[in-house]
């Protein structure tokens, strides 16, 4: 099994509430760590962080909101 086929598993596992709270807490964290020692590497690593953090969920949301349309149709 290919690592994107493992990870498509898992995201169908998942659910979105759990993802959205994840990705919110450990961006809270990650960014707590920022504001503790701020240099220009963590606020990089924060910022690419939360960018795919969100990316991930609202692909998530999308792909959940196209699902039932299609099923309908």
């Amino acid at each position: 099994m290919d690592s994107i086929a493992l990870v498509r598993l898992a995201l169908a596992v998942i659910t979105d509430r759990l993802i959205t709270i994840l990705a919110l807490l450990t961006s809270a964290g990650l960014g707590c760590w920022t504001m503790w020692g701020p240099m220009w590497e963590r606020v990089s690593t924060l910022a690419i962080y939360v960018i795919f953090a969100y990316a991930l969920v609202r692909a998530k949301e999308r792909k959940d909101d196209v699902r039932p349309r299609e099923e309908n149709s």
